[in-house]
């Protein structure tokens, strides 16, 4: 196993835990830097877990790997009298020089070999060979070089195919590839008896992800003039990065009022000091014309960092920014940890995005990060947002958090007209069960734009053709057996899918619990979405982005490239076609389902629909043509729709603080979410009365607040049923008392320190 460092001074050995004896140091130099060492450190205490989960997400899993231990008989072992197992290995390796494990499993048997090489090594007589252990390195690939030599070298002679090779090669003037060669006749055979003779040399150099395939071709350069707030706001960044001090700023921007450029200019003048930056996205599969951006201005020093790429690919990347061989990394929240040296600035970006929280262990915060390693490392940190979240908006509004303002689009363009569509007014559909998708205003907007040549989205945040499917006989709907959740729909492969755990059934031709065949789609999803918009707008050509699409060849990046270049006229989608897209030719958005957010049972469920209604709104009319944007809801009257409308942050925030100051919720309080789940439900009760129990009599129970425990909103995922506790305090230290008094119950729940969801 692999292991870090990280000091050299630890505290003692916990009760209970087996030291292991160190085998070899893999690396001469720092594999880390201190700084982002201490991060780990700090994230890992903070966030309740062992510091070797922080490490493998920071870290590709590829470069964390060993190889075999390779076993060596050492000189002291010539002579030494031996008996039993540890006789039986040593005789072994005098014999054959090396061995690993499975040899001598073989040859010696199992019983007794592990304690015997423990015994071995300990003595001196056999050491394990450390240059086999070193971690894998980045994936490479391999070219083949011509070495002058004279027209009559012997390995030459008689050998026509090693000529043709060999002139090749020289002809080439550059090393080639096997695959190049292969045509010439260069079979590894040759290339081997080439390479014996002297006359070729292998020139292995690292593999780069192809930034094309994941993001597109990047275009020319663009570099509009700054208007005066985006310079005001690129000097305060600028200033800060010089100084090498920790500092923070919100970039507080209406949607298209070009916080990007922003981002880019500010990490230009880094790159100029002589430091580098970390530009983290939501998603990276959202993202591809923001990357185009940053490599046409910063070329091959830029590198990309997620889990789409494959584990060859993103170490390659990782190493390249451990050296410092790029200006400039991109990525979603695991690029937080990017190795970089110097670093100098840290941009989020849509910093109000509740992907910034890991969902499964560690359940780190990159924004949290993000500061925290600032402080360490003398950076810079821009949150960006046209919808800053809470959190976000009191620390401005109280001076901790600078706010850089950019009021307004560049050209004085004005931002879309929005439009409230009245759902209550409407007359569904007949089979539609009441429910409407498209409105009669809605259509008419969506019309109009088709008729001017222009593209419109359409936003609609469910994926599958319906959320469950019905038998309208019995009332069957198909819940899912693992989960207290029914299945959606999917009419593309005809299957029913739970959405949380993957279980899946084939469409019965037949109700199963009473043979009928009255079996009817209830809802709206994105597959159903299509269908009804071919049905409306006939030759129009349209693409899907949800989570299915953006899983198949090509992804999102492919879709959102086929609506920027203008072969789909229309975007459907999930949330997804609402998140930092820049369409200069899209004029109309419909959302079609603006309120479905509101009666999820979440505190932040009013904060997210502002949110969301904004941040789509955003996307249409930002080139020269105007915009309009329909928002269909059944609650017009509701604060988050009319806010969401007037596109008026402020107001939306006055009413949410004060709504959370009423009732102590973030960012007024800390929480803590205690997860406790098993197959048995009365297990699971019992496991939180108990931690409930465990709390109240704990010294840290007069500075927290209990909620709970209660069976999760989503009560049963997975087969497991669940149990939630949730711990208010109005300081961190608090919450960090009473997650250690749930970390050491004897069976401890899973704990999420600032939780992003409830459910």
């Amino acid at each position: 196993m692999t292991g870090l460092v990280a000091d050299l001074e630890p505290p003692p050995v916990p009760e209970g835990t087996a030291e292991r004896d160190l085998v070899a140091v893999l690396e001469d130099e720092p594999f880390l830097p201190p700084a982002l060492v201490q991060v780990l450190v700090r994230a890992a205490a903070y966030y309740v877990v062992a510091p070797g989960e922080m490490l493998r997400a920071a870290v590709p899993s590829r470069l964390l790997g060993g190889s075999e231990a390779v076993y060596v008989a050492t000189n002291a072992s010539v002579g030494a009298s031996v008996a039993g197992v540890p006789g039986a290995v040593l005789a072994v390796l005098l014999e054959r020089g090396e061995a690993r494990l499975p040899d001598l499993v073989e040859t010696v048997g199992r019983t007794g070999l592990a304690s015997a090489l423990k015994e071995l090594v300990a003595e001196g007589l056999v050491r394990i060979r450390s240059e086999n252990l070193r971690a894998a390195a980045a994936p490479s690939t391999r070219a083949w070089s011509a070495r002058p030599a004279p027209e009559d070298h012997p390995a030459l002679a008689r050998a026509p195919k090693r000529r043709a090779v060999y002139a090749h090669l020289l002809a080439l003037g550059r090393p080639a590839s096997p695959v190049e060669l292969r045509a010439a006749g260069g079979t590894p055979a040759i290339l081997s008896a080439l390479a014996k003779a002297g006359l070729v040399s292998a020139v292995d150099t690292e593999r780069r992800v192809d930034l094309e395939r994941h993001v597109g071709i990047a275009g020319a350069d663009r570099r509009p003039a700054p208007t005066p707030a985006q310079a005001g706001a690129i000097a305060a960044i600028a200033a800060a990065v010089a100084s090498r001090a920790p500092r923070e700023f919100l970039l507080d921007g209406v949607t298209g009022s070009g916080k990007t450029e922003v981002y880019l200019n500010a990490l230009e003048q880094a790159v100029a000091a002589g430091r580098r930056g970390i530009l983290l996205v939501p998603e990276i599969a959202l993202a591809p014309a923001l990357v185009r951006r940053l490599v046409a201005r910063f070329g091959s020093r830029v590198s990309l960092l997620h889990s789409g790429l494959s584990d060859g690919e993103r170490a390659g990347e990782w190493e390249r920014a451990r050296r410092g061989d790029v200006d400039a990394v991109v990525g979603p929240r695991s690029a937080v940890f990017a190795p970089l040296p110097d670093l100098g600035l840290i941009v989020v970006d849509e910093a109000h995005d509740a992907s910034y929280k890991q969902a499964e262990s560690p359940r780190y915060d990159a924004r949290d990060v993000a500061r925290v390693r600032a402080k360490e490392e003398g950076a810079t940190v821009v949150f960006g947002s046209a919808t800053p979240s809470m959190e976000l908006e009191r620390a401005a509004r109280e001076g901790r958090l600078p706010r850089l303002v950019l009021p307004e689009r560049p050209g004085a363009r004005p931002r879309a007209a929005v439009e409230v569509v009245d759902l209550r007014e409407e007359t569904a559909r007949e089979g539609d069960h009441g429910r409407v998708l498209f409105a009669s205003r809605t259509a008419e907007i969506l019309h109009a734009c088709f008729g001017r040549g222009e593209q419109a989205i359409v936003l609609l945040n469910r994926r599958g053709f319906s959320p469950s499917l019905l038998c309208r006989a019995c009332g069957e709907d198909f819940r899912c057996r693992n989960c207290s959740v029914a299945r959606t729909y999917h009419r593309r492969n005809e299957t029913l899918l739970c959405h949380y755990c993957g279980d899946i059934l084939r469409r019965p031709p037949k109700c199963p619990a009473c043979g009928s065949d009255t079996l009817q789609p209830v809802g709206f999803g994105t597959e159903r979405l299509a269908e009804r918009f071919a049905e409306a707008f006939p030759g129009v050509s349209y693409a899907v982005l949800d989570r299915d699409a953006a899983a198949r060849r090509g992804g999102a990046a492919g879709v959102l490239m086929d609506f920027e270049s203008g072969r789909s006229q229309a975007l459907l989608g999930t949330q997804m076609v609402a998140k930092g897209h820049d369409f200069p030719n899209a004029t109309a958005l419909a959302v079609l389902d603006a309120d479905a957010l509101l009666s999820f049972p979440d505190f932040r469920a009013t904060e997210r629909t502002f949110q969301l209604v904004t941040q789509a709104a955003g996307r249409v009319g930002r080139g020269d043509k105007p915009g309009v944007v329909a928002v269909q809801t059944s609650r017009p009257d509701h604060e988050a729709i009319r806010a969401a409308v007037r596109q008026d942050h402020v107001a939306f925030a006055d009413a949410e603080l004060r709504f959370r100051k009423a009732f102590r919720y973030p960012p007024y309080t800390r929480l803590l979410l205690a997860l406790f789940a098993d197959s048995d439900l009365a297990k699971a009760h019992r496991l939180a009365g108990e931690a409930f129990t465990a709390l109240l009599s704990s010294p840290v129970a007069a500075r927290v607040k209990l909620l709970g425990p209660a069976p999760a909103p989503l009560e049963r995922l997975k087969g497991l049923w669940r149990y939630h506790l949730v711990v208010k305090a109005e300081k961190r230290e608090a919450i960090a008392e009473a997650a250690h008094v749930l970390a050491g119950l004897p069976d401890p729940p899973k704990l999420d320190v600032d939780p992003q969801n409830l459910l």
